[in-house]
């Protein structure tokens, strides 16, 4: 059998294998299959009503690997090289009642039969497995045993590989493209909704492709709460406008924000960026291998003072990973984390919200996303 395309990876999952004794693992989250597999699917189109799951990867590390997929699912994002056994199940039918989760159960079970983990200790995603797949693994094969590996999977997606850091480089350029099309289009008269699409454009005709973007894109008062999506406001002179841009490129994420003064900004605007700005960059200059992410949050707060949601948080196969950068948090930084760092300051009447990517080396960090924090728009 061919090496798997991620060796890295799967050598992680053999280390948890033994660890926790189990034989095989079913994993159904989007970001857990993505990051074994290669295969993500455009969840922009929300969730689809003609299948159970997109996908779900059955795996014995160093043996055996099987994507269980539905049919109506393009198989375009699949990594090249990647040793992989397709089980497609029926989903969209017209000439008969739909049946997609019996279709994907038979599926399933044809996986089980063919590597002979009928009665396997089988690690699985407690939150996304649906019922409906415990109900029949647990009266079918009532030797398997189901053991909850979300914890663990967490921690190991919480440090990336090369090639991971690369396709999140790819996410962070759109981010920088997406804060200059920020102060290339936002001007006063146009509307959040008008900006937003102009922005959304720039990012995807570099990318060549549709990316799934999430928005906060708003203006005003309305930046005193922190986020939402853009509206048909009209933008006026001397407002604040935060744009936190976060795409998805191949099914990996990015992460940036930055919140600009439409006109000349006030002094009291200027202070505030000043200081958002120098906590972003202390928190920054702080992250190195063996720091613990309440500290990195704790000298954010001691600096601007206490903000309403967390300092960061990492960034991989989803917009928001380990390490969480909050008050609880002890976990200690490691080498290979990528981490969104976002320290705010909110008023009654507007907010300020600053925020950068960056990827932990041996002695520090590096930036990922590389635009510049400007307050005022020169263009």
């Amino acid at each position: 059998m061919k090496l798997p395309h991620h060796p890295h990876r799967i050598e992680r999952l053999k280390a948890l294998q033994k660890a926790l004794k189990t034989d095989a693992f079913l994993f159904t989250s989007p970001s857990a299959v993505k990051w074994l597999s290669g295969y993500f699917y455009n969840f922009e189109t929300g969730t689809s009503p003609f299948q159970l799951l997109p996908a779900a990867l059955f795996i014995i590390p160093d043996q055996f690997m099987c994507l269980v997929i539905a049919d109506n699912e393009s198989l375009s994002q699949q990594e090249h090289g990647l040793s992989l056994t397709i089980k497609p199940y029926q989903s969209y039918v017209h000439e008969k009642p739909l049946d997609y989760s019996n279709q994907f159960i038979n599926k399933l079970n044809e996986v089980l039969k063919e590597s002979g983990m009928t009665g396997a200790q089988i690690g699985i995603e407690h939150d996304t497995l649906p019922f409906v797949v415990s109900q029949f693994l647990q009266s079918k094969y009532p030797a398997i045993s189901l053991i909850d590996v979300s914890d663990e999977i967490t921690n190991l997606k919480a440090i990336k590989d090369d090639d991971e850091i690369e396709c999140i480089r790819q996410a962070a350029r759109l981010c920088d493209i997406g804060q200059t099309a920020l102060h290339k289009y936002g001007k006063q008269g146009i509307s959040e909704l008008e900006l937003f699409n102009l922005i959304r454009l720039d990012i995807e005709s570099s990318a060549g492709t549709r990316v799934p973007l999430m928005a906060d894109l708003i203006s005003g008062a309305r930046t005193s709460t922190g986020g939402g999506l853009p509206g048909n406001r009209k933008i006026m002179e001397g407002d604040v406008l935060l744009s936190d841009l976060t795409p998805c490129l191949n099914g990996y994420w990015g992460d940036s924000c930055n919140t600009m003064i439409i006109g000349e900004p006030a002094a009291e605007h200027r202070k505030t960026f000043a200081l958002v700005k120098e906590a972003l960059e202390i928190a920054i200059n702080a992250i190195r291998p063996g720091i613990r992410a309440m500290d990195i949050d704790k000298l954010m707060r001691s600096h601007i003072g206490n903000f309403p949601h967390h300092g960061g948080h990492g960034v991989g196969t989803k917009y928001h990973e380990e390490p969480r950068i909050t008050p609880y948090n002890d976990l200690e930084i490691a080498e290979g984390m990528v981490i969104a760092l976002e320290p705010a300051i909110y008023t009654n009447d507007y907010g300020i919200r600053l925020e950068h990517m960056v990827v932990v080396t041996k002695s520090g960090c590096e930036l990922l996303t590389e635009f510049q924090h400007c307050i005022q728009n020169n263009s």
